[in-house]
């Protein structure tokens, strides 16, 4: 359960662990840092209004909007990995489907989802802490049966840390953009939801007035309903906690990003052959602008300055700082805009 004494060492680094989504490779190749994904509008805070069209794919970007984010080619059974900033905010991590469209730049996701993934609590530890053990990454892998076509790939971290208040739990969301080849049909994944729709604000997994006292995870489902079966193929998988963390480099520098970032985003991303797709479902397509290096060599460190909240002029907290509790000797006073909310006896964040 939750601990009091675990969780408030916890969340002294809470101030530092709002998170972004910024690569993902398939199949140990990723098309580079932040291609192929929506960049948020948000900075890396998080949705906290499950009924807002946000908790979508996070608030969109008005200076890169999705129709100039790449489409990544996949193939059914592959084996997708995401990395997120470091986070110490204790809950799930899923993934979900929309699709197939079209034209998946045009769409805002709003609509029917499929979860093809979710890690909960595993031995003793939240999906954020085995992330953790190797390098912020997950892996899991797409589902067989899928219908070919463009679609919305959405991660979501869930942070439980405030979850004793309603509106108090914080979704990380990143969406990517990829184009499957599959073998199955529109509609073959069951069963689906509603986004928004689906989330309530007072869900059992969502508002947990006991987080802190008496509180069982290992019980704790996360949102979105159960992991689809598609094609009567069987769903996706969550591999994470089988993955030692030594088989994880470590993150290099900025410079090596930076050279990677350019080089893909400059290279157009081929189209996957539609045939010839059971011989290739373990492997991804050949295109030109995915990186062959080691999965972790293109990425940077997160940034701790880029909108983290930090104390501002003043003395004053930015929004979604730390400004109260027990043993806090920081500032109290909230930013104009927000106001000082007690989390628990050990953390009072401005929101």
């Amino acid at each position: 359960m939750f601990s009091q004494f675990i969780l408030s060492s916890a969340l002294v680094a809470a101030v530092a662990a709002h998170q972004n989504l910024h690569q993902f490779w398939v199949n140990g190749e990723t098309p580079g840092y932040e291609v192929g994904i929506r960049p948020s509008g948000n900075g890396n805070n998080p949705v906290t209004d499950v009924t807002s069209i946000d908790i979508v794919c996070n608030v969109p970007s008005t200076t890169k909007p999705s129709s100039q984010v790449e489409v990544v080619p996949v193939i059914e059974g592959n084996t997708i990995k995401v990395q997120w900033d470091s986070s110490s905010h204790p809950g799930p991590i899923t993934h979900m489907l929309a699709g197939p469209f079209d034209d998946v730049t045009a769409e805002s996701g709003k609509g029917a989802w499929v979860k093809v993934d979710e890690l909960d609590y595993v031995d003793g530890k939240w999906a954020n802490e085995l992330m953790q053990a190797v390098n912020m990454t997950h892996e899991f892998t797409l589902p067989i049966g899928l219908a070919s076509g463009q679609y919305l790939l959405r991660s979501e971290m869930l942070a439980l840390h405030g979850a004793q208040t309603i509106g108090g739990a914080q979704f990380y969301i990143g969406c990517m953009q990829i184009k499957v080849t599959g073998t199955g049909s529109a509609g073959s994944c069951t069963p689906s939801i509603e986004l928004p729709g689906a989330y309530n604000a007072n869900d059992a997994n969502i508002y947990i007035p006991n987080v802190y006292n008496g509180f069982d995870p290992t019980n704790y489902t996360a949102p979105g309903g159960p992991v689809a079966s598609c094609g009567g193929s069987g769903s996706g998988s969550s591999i994470t906690s089988k993955i030692p963390s030594s088989t994880v480099l470590p993150i290099s520098s900025a410079a090596t990003s930076s050279a990677t970032e350019t080089s893909a985003a400059t290279t157009p991303v081929s189209d996957v052959p539609a045939t010839d797709v059971a011989a290739t479902s373990a492997a991804i397509a050949p295109s030109s602008s995915l990186t062959t290096s080691a999965p972790t060599s293109t990425l940077v460190p997160p940034t701790s300055t880029a909108t983290t909240p930090t104390t501002g002029a003043g003395g004053e907290v930015a929004k979604y700082g730390q400004c109260g509790g027990k043993n806090y000797s920081g500032a109290t006073a909230c930013a104009s805009g927000s106001t000082c909310k007690v989390q628990n006896d050990y953390y009072s964040q401005c929101v």
